[in-house]
């Protein structure tokens, strides 16, 4: 039984060890009971005992915590139980929440967890023993939505949880959120919509770049109503040119830029951690420049997965693995396969996909800017965006989920199709024959300028209508011109043979024919690759032993897509039923290669074989 402000006690409740001795009665026949009382001074738990005479009588109050109340318990994702405690830490004067695993009551990993909280522990066994029965049967039991990660409460989408523990829309119960809070601080508020609009939002019509990044930002939340998958954008230039502006700007849709921004410069695990409480949200990933290439090969491929590493427990077993759907705007002085190439990595076409790389030059003069809406330079307007995105910041996110939460709860069907509709609007105006990887990119790119037309309607960003699609078109445009022409694998594959060509093809890899003896003395290199023919007038020929072909130019695609990509580009000369010809001449066995007319693929029809 629990007295004063720690709640009600629970009908029916399992009886504890101190509850046992609620039988015995007084005198009178009343129940002499044991209790616990949150008082000023803490939490006390009043015992019964027994006089020599057989009397029961209430022992004096022991003082067991600082004060504690039991409002809830729920059952998390993870499905454990957990109750929630209410509480004040001293010396201020909101209360707070938290969701205790049951399964640690009575264990130092529950002493551990309320002291970090602030609140204050008896050490003694005996104040341990009945705290640890407090927390497990006394007050109230109401149930509890456990939230463990960000985003979208239920398959509804009526109600989102920001990372901050805040609550949108309509959860239909009590909800708390059990995930990570170490951006807790920086999903805040500052200015207003009104002053948001007026100081940054104004600024991004005209500006393809910063249209891209604010629709990225408040696409996010859309990402799960609409069954697509993670990605984003990355947005490279060689100098620095507004890139980290437009990401702050961005963030600014949904909190503090300075402190939501993050870095590629992080283990896979800490961005696992803030993709599962950013769940159904943006994240800005700065600089890839700053991380070595294989922490961005594990950070983008776990990233983009939407699943964590899976890891075992203490206590045996595994951990529940930690999932999450984000948008990420990413930035750098290169594209994303530079980076890749540059320590060894391959950057396949499902990650480039998820990422494609944008120019931020957007080709006007004023590096990543369009247009500088009168500032007399980029450096100034640059400096202007990003001094106001720290002082105007939070309310325009909350603002579009809130409509998307009241439209979901209106007419799920209905906000859904509309949607769809002005996505397919966006790609009425793109190629018409996309397919393929060129087809999956522009299904973000149409979210993110479907996403900008709903918060111009919702009146969000004060835009007029069409000004968003229009940025987010010229980005797309940007991108399809320099790599959304053609297949992804095609390209890279013709880029890596080409880069091998050309820098090994006179190296000592290969014998010459036209110096070859009957001695064999051809071979001058340890690794050979094959031989080359210099005609005059011609381009080279090069001969490609199998050994060569396979781990210089087909790396980790199918050895036949390879051979059909280079024919088609009509480099690889082939016989009649096989990709090989073979090589007669003496002084060398008889044997099949892999042949290269010149150091380039020549755009032509395809070579007869």
């Amino acid at each position: 039984m629990v007295k004063g402000k720690a709640g009600k006690s629970r009908k029916n409740a399992p009886e504890s060890d101190f509850d046992a001795l609620a039988a015995i009665q007084s005198a009178d026949g009343t129940p002499i009971e044991p209790f616990y009382e949150n008082r000023r001074e803490g939490l006390f738990y009043i015992g019964v005992g027994i006089t020599r005479e057989g009397e029961p009588y209430h022992l004096p109050p022991l003082h067991i915590a600082d004060n504690i109340e039991l409002v809830g318990r729920g059952v998390g994702d993870d499905e454990k139980e957990y109750r929630i405690i209410e509480y004040r830490r001293r010396g201020e004067n909101t209360r707070k929440q938290a969701a205790l695993p049951l399964e640690t009551v009575g264990t130092p990993a529950c002493w551990c967890f309320l002291r970090g909280l602030g609140i204050g522990i008896k050490s003694s066994g005996k104040a341990m023993g009945a705290l640890a029965d407090y927390l497990q049967w006394q007050g109230d039991f109401t149930d509890w939505q456990i939230a463990n990660r960000g985003g979208w409460l239920n398959d509804g989408y009526t109600a989102y949880v920001l990372p901050s523990g805040e609550i949108i829309g309509h959860a239909g119960g009590k909800v708390i959120y059990n995930g990570d809070t170490s951006k807790k601080t920086a999903y805040a508020v500052s200015g207003s919509l009104e002053s948001w609009r007026a100081e940054i939002a104004r600024y991004a019509v005209g500006n393809s770049r910063l249209m891209l990044a604010l629709g990225t930002a408040f696409a996010s939340p859309l990402l799960a109503p609409m069954k697509l998958e993670n990605g984003g954008f990355h947005l490279f230039q060689a100098s620095s040119g507004g890139k980290t502006t437009t990401a702050m700007l961005a963030l600014s849709v949904f909190g503090n830029p300075d402190k939501l921004k993050n870095t590629w410069k992080a283990t896979a695990l800490a961005i696992d951690n803030i993709a599962a409480a950013t769940s159904d949200g943006f994240m800005v990933l700065d600089e890839i420049s700053q991380a070595r290439g294989n922490d961005v090969s594990s950070v983008a491929y776990s990233l983009f997965n939407g699943v964590g590493k899976l890891q075992g427990a203490k206590q045996g077993g595994n951990r529940e693995r930690l999932e999450w759907r984000v948008l990420l705007l990413s930035t750098g002085e290169f594209d994303a396969l530079h980076y890749m190439k540059q320590a060894g990595f391959e950057w396949n076409a499902g990650q480039n996909v998820r990422l494609p790389s944008i120019p931020a030059d957007a080709g006007k003069g004023f590096r990543v800017f369009d247009t500088l809406h009168g500032f007399s330079d980029g450096a100034l307007f640059a400096e202007t965006l990003e001094q106001s995105a720290k002082h105007h910041y939070g309310h325009a996110g909350r603002e579009f989920v809130r409509y998307i939460a009241e439209a979901m709860q209106r007419d799920k069907a209905g906000f859904i199709a509309k949607v769809n509709g002005l996505c397919a609007a966006f790609r009425n105006a793109l190629p018409p024959d996309l397919s393929g990887q060129p087809a999956r990119v522009a299904k973000r790119f149409a979210l993110v300028a479907a996403a900008l037309e709903l918060a111009t309607e919702w009146g969000i960003t004060g835009f007029n209508s069409g000004d968003g699609s229009a940025g987010v078109l010229a980005c797309f445009d940007a991108w399809y011109e320099r790599e959304g022409k053609g297949n992804y694998e095609e390209r890279q594959i013709l880029q890596r043979a080409a880069d091998f060509i050309q820098s090994k093809g006179n190296s000592e890899m290969f014998g010459r024919l036209e110096s070859i003896g009957i001695d064999g003395g051809h071979q001058t290199s340890r690794y050979h690759a094959g031989y080359v023919e210099q005609r005059n007038g011609y381009p080279p020929v090069y001969y490609l032993t199998r050994e060569a072909f396979e781990s210089e130019i087909c790396g980790g695609y199918d050895k036949d897509f390879v051979c059909k990509v280079l024919y088609d580009a009509g480099w690889l000369q082939k016989s009649s039923n096989r990709w090989t010809k073979q090589l007669k001449r003496a002084g060398i066995s008889t044997a099949w290669f892999y042949v290269l007319a010149g150091d380039q693929p020549p755009q032509k029809e395809p070579a007869e074989g």
